[in-house]
């Protein structure tokens, strides 16, 4: 007998597509496993925690067989990231909002529900694209409305004007996963590369957000610490590890990420990490305390795995005027009209429904399934 939790609680009902159901229905039920047996997911509840399972097993999957499956029923997108702004109060040397000539602009909240309407059974949410969330003034109310759905959400965050009334709604809306893009260990080597910010307000915001969590004992948001990695500042890593565990903060993990696409604007401060470097960081973060890993960009080129193993098709990405991109990893190459060239379409256009069902989308996992290049893809230095 199916038990009624996994159905309504967790999931919200039955799926028609009889495989979408089951794979659904075996992740449902090692989401109640876990949820009886572990403290943690009982303090989280049950639907956040099949929520969890579900992106952990569809969107994070290196999984063969799982990829065979979701390139065979391509499931309707649970995961979507939504760009609320693209106005910035810095210019960040590595960043493309420095040097792109785009017109600045906020999403609405009225448009911001259009888009989560369009995803009856979302799960995840991603809020950051190229520009600063809080210079929406409706940011706060977005995330709000994400927590009332249910909802994981994540963000990236420059904490230039995260302060204390901003940093208590986080922990009182138990926002799930917060990055804070510090790219330096100095004051130095910070404002050189975070053009406008000020290194002791950065430094301040973190820790009251800290200290809030732990007044309200909170674990969330999960802290995370971002470091882009170029040559201005290859040379702080080590040194970056051990200013969190100087700040002692509670931070879930420390990542660092080359430059995604060194455009020509930029690329004189492109460089790689090496395996000898990585293991240095990683070390370190070992003997202090503090978990160190590095995204998948920062790989050995010849390591690099074939474009049919992609599932960051599965989490599309929508700029703040609507348009509708495979995911993130096309952003940040300074070159938002390829981008808009080569959509999928504009959901503020046409129902994101029929974007997806449309043969644009359709052929371009028909490709990516069979290893073959396409217009959205072309640039990908994340698969080959």
């Amino acid at each position: 007998m199916l038990d009624p939790r996994i159905n309504y609680t967790m999931r919200g009902g039955t799926h028609p597509n009889p495989e979408i159901e089951a794979i659904e229905y075996q992740i449902a039920e090692n989401a109640l496993k876990a949820f009886s047996t572990e403290i943690f997911f009982q303090k989280k509840g049950l639907k956040w925690t099949y929520n969890w399972f579900y992106y952990s097993s569809i969107y994070a999957t290196r999984d063969p067989e799982m990829l065979k499956w979701i390139y065979k029923n391509r499931p309707y997108p649970d995961f979507i990231e939504v760009e609320t702004s693209t106005f910035c109060n810095l210019k960040c040397t590595m960043c493309e909002h420095t040097y792109w000539c785009e017109k600045n602009q906020n999403m609405s909240y009225e448009d911001f529900l259009i888009i989560l309407n369009q995803f009856p059974r979302l799960k995840w949410i991603g809020l950051t694209g190229i520009g600063e969330s809080y210079l929406n003034p409706d940011f706060e109310r977005m995330l709000t409305e994400c927590k009332r759905r249910g909802l994981f959400v994540e963000n990236f965050d420059n904490f230039t004007l995260l302060d204390e009334k901003h940093a208590r709604k986080l922990v009182e809306l138990k926002v799930d996963k917060l990055y804070v893009s510090l790219d330096g260990a100095t004051k130095e080597t910070y404002e050189k590369i975070r053009v406008g910010a000020k290194w002791e307000t950065v430094i301040k915001n973190i820790k009251t957000l800290d200290r809030i969590k732990k007044e309200m004992n909170c674990y969330e948001p999960e802290f995370w610490f971002h470091f882009i990695v170029s040559k201005d500042n290859k040379h702080e890593m080590v040194k970056y590890i051990e200013l969190i565990h100087e700040l002692g903060i509670d931070c879930k993990q420390a990542q660092f990420t080359i430059l995604l696409h060194p455009y020509k604007e930029i690329k004189d401060k492109a460089t790689d990490v090496t395996d000898e470097e990585k293991r240095a960081v990683i070390k370190r973060g070992q003997e202090l305390g503090i978990n160190a890993s590095f995204n998948m960009n920062t790989q050995d080129k010849s390591k690099v795995p074939p474009l049919s193993d992609c599932s960051l098709w599965m989490m599309p990405f929508i700029f703040v005027d609507g348009t509708v991109i495979p995911c993130c990893s096309m952003n940040e190459q300074n070159d938002r009209p390829w981008q808009v060239k080569t959509r999928l379409g504009n959901l503020f256009e046409e129902p994101f429904r029929k974007i997806w069902y449309d043969k644009k989308y359709t052929n371009m996992c028909k490709q990516i399934s069979e290893n073959k290049q396409c217009a959205q893809c072309a640039r990908c230095n994340l698969y080959k």
